[in-house]
């Protein structure tokens, strides 16, 4: 009976090891979460990253290929008008109605 006791115990002992271990350890359900919530930030970078990656081949597609487009980004970006045309520019003014300086 003594042996089958002293089995008991350390069955016992070590089942009560392993579930602390897997409450409180190193890389027990903690950590488990923490890699879960890591695993679903790197997801939603990864989709994000993709719809970035679209939108810039789309860009450049129409760099290459959409002349009216390319045009438009000239003149917004550059200022750049085309030889006979008239340039106005208009002053903006605060919320006030006083000029911007």
């Amino acid at each position: 009976m003594a042996g089958g006791r002293l089995l008991s115990m350390v069955l016992l002992l070590a089942s009560v090891t392993v579930t602390a271990s897997a409450l409180v350890g190193e890389h027990g359900i903690p950590h488990l979460i923490g890699l879960r919530a890591e695993r679903e930030d790197l997801g939603r970078t990864a989709f994000a990253l993709l719809e970035e990656n679209a939108r810039l081949r789309d860009e450049l597609r129409r760099l290459k290929k959409d002349d009216l487009y390319l045009e438009q980004l000239a003149r917004r970006q550059l200022g750049l008008v085309k030889p006979g045309e008239i340039v106005y520019r208009f002053r903006r003014s605060t919320r006030d109605g006083r000029p911007r300086r």
